[in-house]
């Protein structure tokens, strides 16, 4: 499915290091940890940072398998195949619903998460230069 708004609105958009971009487009990561707040829900859409926290993936890998129901060298094979083609790029979308200090999810270790659902990743990814915090882009 494709999540794109309105050509004319601009996106709210996040962007999240790999492999954790990567977890919350496949829907098993649903926060997303910052020291700051942010009251917003609706679509936010993830950017791919050009920074890997290479040490994580392994772990992240295989939390993203056993959520997906998958062997972890299957997933492992998708992680290489989708940061190949996202870093740098919006690749997907997922409704924000919420702020919280605490959050039932292995996920959050706050202080805030950013509580997710519905994750939708795009037909295509689309370069695009990451901001800190919640930033604007217009397609």
């Amino acid at each position: 499915m494709n999540a794109r708004p309105k050509r004319d609105s601009p996106w709210k958009c996040l962007s999240i290091r790999q492999p954790y971009a990567w977890a919350v487009i496949k829907g098993a990561k649903d926060v997303e940890n910052r020291d700051w707040r942010y009251n917003y829900q609706g679509r936010l859409y993830i950017h791919a940072s050009l920074k890997e926290e290479a040490e994580r993936i392994d772990e992240v890998v295989a939390r993203v398998a056993k959520h997906l129901g998958i062997p972890v060298a299957r997933a492992l094979a998708d992680y290489h195949r989708h940061v190949e083609k996202s870093r740098g790029a919006i690749f997907g979308s997922v409704t924000m619903f919420g702020c919280a200090v605490s959050f039932d999810s292995e996920w959050f270790h706050g202080p805030f998460g950013f509580l997710f659902r519905d994750p939708r990743p795009l037909k295509k990814p689309i370069p695009a230069k990451g901001r800190p915090r919640i930033f604007e882009f217009k397609p």
